[in-house]
């Protein structure tokens, strides 16, 4: 029987299926992205595979320890786009972030971390593009709960409906990925010269799809100008544009973060 993680390119691998493990193979899986899953306990695989079993997505399985390169091989490390390294161990997770940057120089990968004062210069050393506290995460959501719990509500309500095509997503959108006829058209004509051109803008995207437009993400620039915090945090001001007016014009390479539901979002990417 032919292994169809053979056959997927530009997939994602999350090493490590525990608690935290479950929700994110979830949110991937719920949104119908390919998702390889890499643990070591038949147990836990099982159990997850049970857990999700009534939702539609793509995730495929790999027992064994990600830690070795052969395992993380048949998980299709080389031609993954992403990985997540979310063992509850740093020094687990430190081994993966070695191997998987060792196989795949250009993959995206993001490791969890216990503790952040001992091991996340580490991670970044070995090779993690971002690296992500738990602890700190969990903290900030029992604070938030005490101090804006309306707001918390909101959110876990946006999130979570009996009807999963009317789940609120926040995400990214690249001009390259609408799909909408009408929009496709505006965005042909914005990039014409002269009389003919037309400056696509936020009210476009709004009418013609629903989605909600909170920020325009500007082309990344060259950090090796920054010197400092203070030019950073100017540099983050000046890639992101928050709240637009309705006029603002949007340039070919912007990448626009968007709040809509599931199905709308579906039908913008040509998903539907």
């Amino acid at each position: 029987m032919t292994d169809p993680i053979k056959n997927l390119k530009g997939h994602y691998i999350l090493c490590g299926a525990g608690r935290t493990g479950f929700h994110i193979a979830e949110e991937f899986y719920f949104r119908g992205i390919p998702l390889v899953v890499v643990e070591y306990s038949d147990d836990v695989i099982n159990r997850l595979k049970d857990k999700l079993s009534d939702m539609d997505g793509d995730v495929f399985f790999v027992q064994g320890d990600a830690a070795e390169d052969e395992v993380l091989e048949k998980a299709g490390i080389r031609r993954a786009k992403g990985l997540i390294a979310s063992l509850s161990d740093d020094r687990d997770n430190l081994f993966i972030i070695l191997s998987a940057r060792s196989l795949n120089a250009n993959i995206r990968i993001i490791g969890r971390v216990d503790d952040e004062r001992l091991n996340r210069s580490k991670m970044e050393k070995a090779g993690a593009d971002k690296v992500v506290s738990t602890n700190a995460i969990g903290g900030l959501r029992a604070a938030s709960e005490m101090i804006r719990p309306s707001v918390v509500r909101f959110l876990d309500q946006m999130a979570h409906v009996s009807d999963k095509s009317k789940t609120l997503r926040f995400t990214d959108l690249a001009l390259n990925d609408i799909k909408t006829p009408e929009l496709v058209e505006l965005i042909k004509a914005s990039r014409l010269d002269g009389e003919d051109a037309h400056k696509l803008t936020i009210s476009d995207i709004g009418r013609y799809t629903g989605l909600l437009v909170v920020a325009i993400k500007s082309p990344d620039h060259a950090e090796d100008d920054i010197d400092n915090d203070d030019d950073e945090f100017v540099e983050r001001q000046r890639r992101y544009r928050f709240t637009p007016r309705g006029d603002s014009a949007i340039e070919s390479n912007d990448i626009l973060m968007v709040i809509g539901t599931q199905d709308i979002l579906d039908e913008v990417m040509g998903k539907a």
